[in-house]
């Protein structure tokens, strides 16, 4: 919701480019690092407990931007919401697996990804409705009351799925655990090829897409409502990526999967790159390679995820963990650097875009090579 406001942002702190990115792109990367943190605590802790304490900093949060003064009060508002947010994205999965075991999981999953990309497909619609109609800090009160309502809804609907250990371990011993099993994944070159290469195609398709809200109102001075429309496209792209990577299933291997989707991925940067060189910018070249981009991402990401937590199976709670966070952090440092570069042009942005994707399918091709070497001769 918050992309269509950050020109407006922008505008009112008198702020440059930097500054103005790094109100997304630091919620961005708290979410990555709170992500790999909150698994480990709600499975000494519980669940609802740790739930509902992030929920209650995302709405703190939200109260401190709805009322900042400043840009710093700002950007510590949004760092809270992205403190916050990261517990959802990981409890959620924890709580269904609780609830429904692993034997009917899958399809609980499916249902949860539906709903995680149906968010993102309205959210910058409706934010750009909002913003357009009584400003960026108005987008904050229907943010609070969400928070409010899900702290109420969680603390007398749910019941607690994970009951807390009765030796409760300190929260350095949980950090240490933790860091303890990504050491042993990461000491595979294989598992970190899988985790950089979903995380890389995450950074090509969020520069493009928190650019082009620069782009849309100050270069081609589009209204907020009509980019709210625009943006449609982006998640769209991503929705039907994962529907035809749920109609493949096994039917293709993880090798073809990852390194094909990274390769449509550099091949669309191009594409887009070509069309604004020949053509000029437009909302059409910033959005449909979006689209297009979206389409890439959602085929390969499942297959990546699948293959890093194949490298050990005993840490596959882990290896989840690490894809996520490469997918947050990432991109929320592509955003940074297209803020550092921009120059109201759509070049620096593609050549973030291109240098994310090249890397994403360095790695895809790594880790194939890597698995084919490492694979159990017959």
């Amino acid at each position: 919701m918050f992309i269509p406001a950050m020109p407006l942002v922008k505008q009112e702190f008198q702020i440059g480019d930097d500054l103005a990115f790094a109100t997304l792109s630091l919620t961005m990367m708290t979410m990555a690092f709170t992500s790999i943190v909150y698994g480990g605590i709600s499975d000494e802790w519980g669940r609802k407990r740790v739930l509902l304490s992030g929920l209650a900093l995302y709405t703190i949060g939200a109260e401190l931007c709805w009322f900042a003064q400043n840009i710093e009060m700002l950007l510590g508002g949004r760092i809270l919401q992205g403190a916050g947010a990261g517990c959802g994205i990981v409890l959620a999965r924890a709580i269904a697996r609780d609830v429904y075991g692993m034997e009917k999981i899958s399809a609980v999953i499916a249902n949860l990804t539906a709903a995680y990309v149906l968010g993102p497909l309205l959210a910058p619609t409706i934010g750009a409705y909002l913003v357009g109609w009584e400003g960026w800090r108005f987008l904050f009160i229907p943010i609070s009351i969400i928070g409010l309502t899900l702290i109420g809804v969680i603390y007398f609907t749910l019941p607690e799925t994970h009951a807390p250990t009765h030796e409760k371990p300190t929260f350095s011993i949980i950090v240490r655990n933790i860091l303890s099993n990504y050491f042993q994944l990461l000491k595979v070159p294989r598992f970190s090829a899988y985790a950089l290469m979903p995380g890389c195609l995450s950074g090509a398709f969020f520069a493009n897409a928190t650019a082009s809200a620069f782009l849309a109102r100050e270069t081609l001075n589009i209204s907020t409502e009509m980019f709210g429309l625009w943006f449609l496209w982006m998640p769209a792209g991503f929705m039907l990526g994962n529907l035809i990577s749920g109609q493949i299933g096994n039917r293709l291997s993880i090798g073809f999967m990852t390194i094909g989707g990274s390769a449509l991925c550099l091949a669309i940067v191009m594409c887009q790159w070509f069309w604004n060189a020949s053509a000029g910018l437009s909302m059409a070249c910033i959005m449909i390679p979006g689209a297009a981009l979206g389409i890439g991402q959602g085929m390969c990401m499942p297959y990546a995820q699948t293959g890093a937590m194949r490298v050990n199976s005993a840490l596959a709670g882990s290896a989840s963990g690490a894809v996520v966070f490469s997918q947050l952090f990432l991109a929320g440092a592509a955003e940074q650097t297209v803020g550092f570069v921009s120059d109201g042009t759509l070049i620096p942005v593609l050549y973030v875009m291109f240098s994310f994707s090249i890397t994403g399918l360095a790695a895809a091709i790594f880790a194939e090579i890597s698995r084919r070497r490492n694979a159990p001769t017959a």
